[in-house]
């Protein structure tokens, strides 16, 4: 999900276990923590394309990252509130040893990524850097606030459960998306994605902070906080649970729909459009080379893709250059779900097909989310993702977009 989604959801967990002690702070932290597997799109600043798309969603999503790391921040949360656990004779030393630790964790974790990224240490660097402003200008401002000794403290192993928890759920929610997560690494690149839900989607996000927002202003530990706080959680939880019925109820109409055309399909994916859950696209692969893809609204009247076209992959122009490592990270990246159409100068553009065309022709490059271009006139190929090309009309775009949405 979209980043202010996580911060919520952070804030959420926190709020519910240690509102009731620490007040607002529980928010702050836990948003932090919500937000903290999502500095590795900071990668991007240091590093190739290519490895900053292999590194999105990969170490900082991962089940091992959440063990590893919640033991790190919780002690060192425990020590700006007062805390005396494990602490260290030379307090200056304290922080600058947790970032170095911080640091010596994503550089060894992310090393051992079965994906080759280039320019770890920089990554790591970023991201310490980053985070430790983040929790140094929190702790600063309560330092100057002088409420800092006030603050309850629940021990260092209170605080590393506390982000255990806000950093494992972001990587589980991302699970729900079509653009998944690496939720094993470092143990495998397997990326998981249930695929019931958009990267971003209001009727999820707004409704869980607008109440989330609204418990923040009422008093510490009060009922009324507690129940708000606990109702964007249940709202936002049953919202996933309608999109998990949704995909499943689409998938059916996808599986009927292969059956009336006669065709047999080796795989397929299926997830929402952008922002909502209610208009979803289905692709389809029946041969090697061939795809269908296809849009359904929950709205429509009858039960069935439509339109649903035919697309050749011509997958055969990237044959011999397969094995180069950007090829290798895009087939990785798309599932190989990706058409190929031969471009100018020795210049061919891949577009991933999971996440449905927008237009009114799937068999352009442009019509795609995710779009590269690569230069095949060197060796290895070199890789540049594309920006989506609306066509100068991007307001007809999203009319047509709506118009689907609503059912034919």
């Amino acid at each position: 999900m979209d980043s202010l989604t996580q911060v919520v959801l952070g804030a959420a967990v926190w709020e519910a276990v240690l509102g009731r002690r620490v007040g607002n702070r529980a928010m702050v932290w836990g948003g932090i923590a919500g937000t903290l597997p999502d500095l590795d799109v900071l990668s991007g600043l240091v590093t190739d394309p290519m490895s900053a798309l292999a590194y999105h969603r990969a170490f900082t999503h991962s089940i091992s990252f959440a063990v590893l790391a919640a033991p790190l921040l919780g002690l060192t949360v425990h020590r700006i509130y007062g805390g005396r656990t494990y602490a260290l004779q030379r307090r200056r030393l304290f922080y600058p040893l947790i970032l170095l630790a911080f640091w010596v964790l994503l550089v060894m974790g992310s090393y051992l990524m079965p994906i080759p990224v280039f320019g770890i240490p920089a990554i790591a660097a970023v991201m310490t850097l980053v985070f430790g402003a983040m929790c140094g200008a929190v702790g600063a401002w309560d330092w100057w606030r002088g409420s800092t000794p006030r603050v309850p403290t629940v021990g260092a192993g209170g605080w590393t459960i506390l982000f255990f928890a806000a950093i494992v759920t972001h990587p589980l929610l991302d699970c729900f998306t079509s653009y998944g997560t690496q939720l094993l690494q470092p143990f495998t690149a397997l990326r998981v994605a249930w695929n019931t839900v958009s990267v971003v989607d209001p009727l999820y996000t707004l409704p869980f902070l607008l109440l989330l927002l609204i418990a923040a202003f009422r008093g510490r530990g009060t009922r009324v906080r507690r129940r708000l706080n606990t109702a964007g959680l249940v709202v936002s939880s049953a919202y996933l649970l309608l999109t998990a019925v949704n995909h499943y109820r689409v998938g059916t109409v996808l599986d009927d729909t292969l059956r009336q055309r006669g065709l047999a399909a080796n795989r397929s994916v299926l997830g929402p459009t952008l922002g909502n859950n209610l208009l979803w696209t289905g692709t389809a692969q029946v041969s090697d080379d061939t795809f269908y893809v296809g849009q359904y609204s929950i709205l429509d009247r009858e039960p069935v893709f439509s339109p649903f076209t035919p697309v050749a992959g011509h997958r055969g122009l990237l044959v011999p250059y397969r094995e180069d490592r950007g090829m290798e990270i895009l087939r990785w990246f798309t599932q190989d779900y990706y058409m190929v159409r031969p471009g100018e100068a020795g210049t061919v553009t891949l577009s991933d097909l999971r996440y449905g065309a927008l237009g009114d022709d799937p068999t352009v490059a442009d019509a795609y989310l995710f779009t590269w271009q690569i230069d095949t006139t060197v060796r290895p190929v070199r890789v540049m993702q594309r920006e989506m090309d609306f066509g100068g009309d991007r307001q007809t775009m999203l009319s047509d977009l709506w118009k689907r949405l609503l059912g034919n």
